[in-house]
C-alpha cells in the first residue's frame, strides 16, 4: 500500500507531501492543475524514463520518494530477499528518484542505488496504473490472452512455467535437428572436402612456432657469407700480434705484478684481471670456431624456402597465422565427426524431439482447458459487471482458436467478441467498442480481477472518460468494491465518482512572485461539498449546485 508521495521541484510541484490511506482515494482539480503530472510522478516511482524536462524550471534536479507499507505483500518481499534487498522492521519500502538536469537519474530503494529495472521489476508488485489512453490494450488483440490468464494467474502459473520450459527445450531440439539435417545435404562431397582439408593440414605436421624459427634460419643462411667476414674481423681485431688485446692485459698484469708487494689492496684486482685474460682467450677460440663452422647450406636454404612457401598457401587457405590454420583444422575435424554421425544423432534426436512433443502439448492443452474455464466465467460475471454499467444490450464471447503450431503463449489464439446492440453479430472489440464502452468494460474487467490482481494499489486515470450520471455513479461504486481489498487512487472529472470516495484530494494551481506552482491538500465536509458543487455545474458554483453536491455525497455515504 502506498503510505506517502514526496514531490520536489517536479513540473508544477515544488515541495508537496501527499498522505494516503487505505482504501478509496480520489484527487480532482481545474483542467490543467497538474493532476496528470501526479500520475506521471508514481509511473516514474515504477520504473519508467524519465526526462528532465519534468525538472522545475531554475531548478537542477527533481526528488520522488514514495513509501510504501509491504506488510501484506508476501510476494514482493520474496522477490525483495532473492535481489538482496533489507526491509526495515516496519515493512516501508522506500523509492526514491532524483532527476538530474543532464537526463540521468539516480535510483534509489532503501538508501541502495540500484539500476532502473530493478525499480521496475518492484514496481509491477507494488501498482497497477490504468489510464485514460490505456483503453488501447482492449483493441489490440494479442493482449486479450493476456488479459484472460491474468484471472487465472495463481493457478495457471505453475504450467506456464514449465510450459516455458518445455517450449524452449523443444525449439531447442527443432533446431539441432534442422542443423543436422543441413549437415547431410551433399553428404558425401562435404566429407571428401573436409577430409581433405584435414589431411592437407596435418601432413603439413606444423609445429608451434615454426615460422618464426624458419625465417630466423633462412634470414642466417641468407647472409653466412657476410656474417662470416664480420666475424673474421673482429677476430683479426682481439687477436692480431701487434695489437692484441690478450698481449695488452698480459702487460697489464706485469706490471701490476712489480707493485703489488707495495699495496695489498692490488692483490684483489688480480683474480679479475686473470678472469678477464680467460674469458677474452675463450671469446676469440669461440669466434673462430663458429666462424669456421658456417657454410653456405643452398640445399637447406631450399629446403626453409619450401617449407614458408606450403606454410604462406595453408596461411591463404585456412588462416593469416599458424594459429589459425590450427584453429580451423580442429574445426573441420568437429565438423567431420559431426556429418559421419549425422544420421545416428537424427535418429536419436527425432526421438527426443517425439517425447518434448507429447509433454508440451500435455501442458498446452491444461492450459486451454483453464482458459476455456475462466472464459466461462468472465463472460458470465463482465455481462452482469457492464450491466450495471448500463451497456444493457450486449453480448459478449471470448472466442478461444486452436493455433496449428506452439507459440510462446500456448496453442490458443484468444480473441474478445462483442455486440452492442440487440441484432447485431458479435464481432472484434476494436470494431465495435467507442472510447466510452471501453473505459467501462476495463473498468467491469478491473473489477473483476482484482481478486487475483498482485498489485496492492491500483491507480486509475481519469477511467470516466465518455460516461456520466449513473453511468459515472456505477463506476464509482465499482472502485469502492474494488477498494475492499486494494487501495484504489483515482483521478477524476466526474463528481459521482468523487462523491463516493472516503478520502478526497483536491489539486490547486496557484501564482506567486510570477512562478507557478499547484498544491495537494486534503478536503473534508464543506470544501468537498464545494468541490462536488463545482464539478456538477462547472466553474459558477450555485446554492442549487451545493445542495445536489450535500445530496450527492449523502447518497453514497448510504451506499
Amino acid at each position: 500500500m502506498l503510505l506517502k508521495l514526496n514531490i520536489s521541484n517536479f513540473a508544477v510541484f515544488e515541495k508537496e507531501s501527499i498522505d494516503f490511506e487505505n482504501g478509496f482515494n480520489v484527487f480532482t482539480g481545474e483542467t490543467g492543475s497538474g493532476k496528470s503530472i501526479l500520475i506521471e510522478a508514481l509511473s516514474l516511482i515504477l520504473g519508467e524514463r524519465a526526462s528532465k524536462d519534468f525538472i522545475r524550471k531554475g531548478k537542477k534536479s527533481s526528488l520522488l520518494e514514495a513509501i510504501f507499507d509491504i506488510s501484506q505483500n508476501k510476494n514482493l518481499e520474496n522477490f525483495l530477499d532473492l535481489i538482496n534487498i533489507e526491509i526495515d522492521d516496519n515493512d516501508f519500502l522506500i523509492i526514491s528518484r532524483e532527476i538530474m538536469d543532464n537526463g540521468k537519474s539516480i535510483n534509489k530503494i532503501n538508501g541502495r542505488t540500484v539500476p532502473l529495472n530493478t525499480i521496475k521489476e518492484i514496481g509491477s508488485y507494488l501498482i497497477d496504473i490504468y489510464g485514460q489512453f490505456d483503453n488501447e490494450s482492449l483493441f489490440k488483440k494479442e493482449n486479450h490472452i493476456k488479459m484472460l490468464d491474468s484471472l487465472i494467474d495463481r493457478d495457471l502459473s505453475p504450467l506456464n512455467d514449465k510450459y516455458k520450459y518445455l517450449y524452449k527445450s523443444y525449439n531447442k531440439k527443432c533446431e539441432e535437428i534442422k542443423y543436422i539435417q543441413e549437415k547431410l545435404i551433399n553428404k558425401d562431397i562435404k566429407i571428401e572436402q573436409l577430409q581433405y582439408e584435414l589431411n592437407e593440414i596435418d601432413d603439413a605436421n606444423i609445429q608451434q612456432f615454426e615460422e618464426e624459427k624458419l625465417l630466423n634460419e633462412i634470414k642466417k643462411l641468407s647472409n653466412v657469407q657476410e656474417i662470416k667476414t664480420s666475424l673474421y674481423e673482429v677476430y683479426n681485431i682481439l687477436s692480431s700480434d701487434s695489437n692484441s688485446s690478450v698481449n695488452s692485459l698480459n702487460k697489464v698484469y706485469s706490471i701490476l705484478n712489480k707493485v703489488k708487494n707495495f699495496d695489498d689492496g692490488l692483490h684483489d684486482l688480480f683474480p679479475r684481471l686473470e678472469l678477464l685474460i680467460e674469458e677474452l682467450q675463450s671469446l676469440i677460440y669461440d669466434i673462430r670456431n663458429y666462424s669456421e663452422g658456417l657454410d653456405v647450406d643452398d640445399e637447406r636454404l631450399l629446403t626453409i624456402e619450401n617449407r614458408i612457401s606450403l606454410i604462406n598457401r595453408l596461411k591463404r587457405k585456412y588462416g593469416f597465422n599458424l594459429e589459425k590454420i590450427l584453429e580451423y583444422r580442429n574445426s573441420v575435424e568437429k565438423e567431420l565427426n559431426i556429418i559421419k554421425d549425422a544420421e545416428k544423432n537424427l535418429n536419436e534426436l527425432n526421438i527426443e524431439k517425439e517425447q518434448l512433443f507429447k509433454s508440451i502439448k500435455t501442458c498446452a492443452d491444461k492450459i486451454s482447458n483453464k482458459r476455456k474455464d475462466a472464459a466461462i466465467i468472465l463472460e458470465k460475471n463482465l455481462l452482469k459487471e457492464l450491466h450495471d454499467l448500463n451497456m444493457k444490450n450486449i453480448k459478449f464471447k471470448v472466442n478461444i482458436i486452436k493455433k496449428p503450431d506452439f507459440s510462446p503463449d500456448g496453442i490458443d489464439s484468444v480473441e474478445f467478441l462483442i455486440s452492442t446492440n440487440i441484432g447485431s453479430d458479435l464481432n472484434s472489440v476494436q470494431k465495435v467498442v467507442s472510447g466510452g464502452e471501453a473505459s467501462r468494460i476495463m473498468l467491469a474487467f478491473k473489477k473483476i480481477s482484482c481478486e487475483t490482481d498482485n498489485s496492492q494499489t491500483m491507480v486509475f486515470d481519469e477511467i470516466d472518460a465518455g460516461i456520466s450520471g449513473k453511468t459515472a455513479q456505477m463506476a464509482g461504486i465499482k472502485m469502492n468494491y474494488i477498494s475492499k481489498n486494494h487501495q484504489v487512487i483515482c483521478v477524476t472529472h466526474s463528481p459521482q465518482i468523487a462523491s463516493i470516495a472516503k478520502k478526497h484530494f483536491l489539486i490547486e494551481k496557484g501564482i506567486s512572485e510570477n512562478n507557478t506552482f499547484s498544491t495537494v491538500k486534503r478536503i473534508y465536509n464543506k470544501d468537498k461539498i464545494y468541490e462536488i458543487a463545482r464539478l456538477l455545474s462547472g466553474m459558477k458554483v450555485t446554492e442549487k449546485s451545493l445542495s445536489n453536491a450535500k445530496e450527492l455525497i449523502e447518497i453514497s455515504d448510504n451506499m
